[in-house]
């Protein structure tokens, strides 16, 4: 849950550059007649930088915050399997029940928006650590509620504070990593966005049929608790509060700082007046966007049609539908395998024959293979959950569901950053993560409906005819990537 990234992988990573309206980073100024010059590393070789930084520093810098953002996603989907049983008890619909993952996913949705400025001002580490309890809080409001209105409210509000990490950890994964060259790194970033939500009805089964729904929400609380201490030994990662802090320490002048209005400004336009108008008016956005915010989509859909062919047809428990997602997941680690081998033998060489500035349509060779891998998928497990056919079957249909999600997912974030210099390619992954989050949002809500009225077979091949459709939009622009991409309204780089 992605988000990613965001999934705003490159979050405000692009206001590090004093040439592009950082707030943090003037250029210079004159005072007493001396002049103060902008914050920066001390050549490329600064201890400080942590592109510098060893190996192990770097990774431990990459685990904590991804294993972050994991536990953000996953407390989005170990709830399901309760949601029957919070039906019963609080005697509503399975539909209002599902506003609990609903509610939940549009606080992730809104919760990047109040964390940029944050991470502007206080860093990568300050943010985590001031959301994440309240986060628990609010999953603790949910897990101890005794009404539906009360368990929704605090669900929504948990994944208000539970976004900003989804959204910063992609912006400590820039910090650490040149995410166009380290093919490792983006991968722990999509494993962190995915795996949560696919392991999530795993753990959350056996718990709501042992246990009870509650401890659906008792384990997030755990989880995150042991989460705090390695979080309090990562150290910062973000450009201009470590050159902020390091100058301090030296006490040395800082330079101005920027006008709070003109920061507030640019940080709305970047992370909401953008992005929306992207969506709206700018092709390209347009069609990564519907395209990776489906695939995700239909991950949140399977929630709810997986209980309704493993149980309704096989007579599984709820612990047993949860395991059938390993086919799932084992499909997002075979999808992020396969970036990891095209990286290496189609984008790597790309890079060297083009002097490090390939064309972008390079990067959509992940996307064109997902485009098989998804809609086969799909139509496996449409037509193979019944109960004449082994339960084996669709639970292997979503290995190549899997890796054909993340290998668009993987795509629409690497295109973007290829596509649009950093504030807009900042602004077009708030737009990706936007659309994806209102879709993941909606497709509970009718699914249910859906397959009551359709069927397994028919519901489930509606998703597959819908990849379909959208199977030849890699295959287009890796065609005429140039000539949409000259017709950009936000200045995509054309070269």
């Amino acid at each position: 849950m992605a988000n990613a990234v965001s999934g705003r992988t490159v979050e405000m990573h692009s206001m590090e550059s004093p040439s592009e309206h950082s707030g943090s980073l003037p250029s210079s100024r004159h005072e007493g007649g001396q002049k103060v010059k902008a914050l920066d590393w001390e050549g490329p070789n600064d201890p400080a930088n942590p592109w510098n930084w060893p190996a192990s520093k770097r990774w431990y810098g990459t685990v904590v915050p991804g294993s972050l953002c994991f536990l953000v996603t996953f407390a989005s989907s170990v709830y399901v399997p309760g949601v029957y049983e919070v039906a019963a008890k609080f005697d509503v619909s399975i539909t209002v029940a599902l506003l609990g993952i609903s509610m939940y996913v549009v606080g992730l949705g809104l919760g990047p928006m109040f964390s940029a400025p944050l991470s502007e001002v206080f860093g990568r580490k300050m943010v985590y650590f001031v959301n994440l309890p309240i986060f628990l809080l609010f999953t603790m409001g949910a897990g101890l509620a005794q009404n539906i209105q009360t368990l929704v409210i605090c669900r929504m509000f948990s994944g208000i504070f539970g976004g900003p990490a989804v959204a910063v950890s992609a912006g400590s994964f820039v910090d650490v990593w040149d995410l166009k060259s380290s093919g490792s790194a983006v991968s722990v970033q999509a494993i962190a966005s995915f795996m949560g939500p696919a392991l999530g009805p795993i753990v959350g089964g056996y718990l709501a049929e042992y246990e009870g729904w509650r401890w659906t929400l008792w384990i997030i609380i755990i989880l995150g608790g042991a989460l705090l201490v390695p979080l309090y030994f990562m150290e910062e990662s973000y450009k201009p509060v470590i050159l902020k802090r390091r100058a301090l320490a030296r006490g040395e002048e800082l330079p101005p700082k920027p006008d709070p209005k003109e920061a507030l400004r640019l940080i709305f336009t970047i992370t909401l007046a953008r992005p929306i108008m992207m969506l709206l008016k700018e092709p390209i956005v347009q069609a990564v966007a519907l395209y990776s915010a489906f695939a995700f989509a239909v991950l949140f859909g399977f929630f709810e049609a997986y209980p309704v062919a493993f149980q309704k047809e096989y007579g599984f428990a709820l612990g047993e539908t949860g395991l059938c997602f390993l086919g799932i997941a084992g499909g997002l680690i075979i999808g992020c395998m396969i970036y990891l081998v095209q990286d290496r033998l189609v984008y790597v060489p790309a890079l060297k024959k083009h002097n490090g500035t390939p064309p972008a349509e390079v990067r959509l060779v992940s996307a064109m293979i997902g485009s098989f891998l998804m809609p086969i998928g799909l139509f496996w497990f449409a037509w193979t959950a019944r109960k004449e056919v082994h339960w084996i079957s669709p639970v292997l249909a979503g290995v190549p569901f899997g890796s054909g999600l993340v290998l668009i997912f993987l795509t629409a974030i690497m295109y973007i950053l290829e596509v649009y210099p950093p504030l807009v390619a900042a602004s077009a992954i708030a737009a990706l993560g936007l659309l994806r989050y209102l879709m993941a949002m909606a497709f509970p809500l009718f699914t249910v409906r859906m397959y009551d009225n359709l069927g397994i077979a028919w519901g489930t091949s509606l998703f597959g005819f819908v990849a379909l459709a959208m199977a030849p939009i890699p295959w287009a622009f890796q065609r005429w990537g140039p000539q949409i991409r000259a017709m950009s309204r936000y200045n995509a780089i054309v070269e």
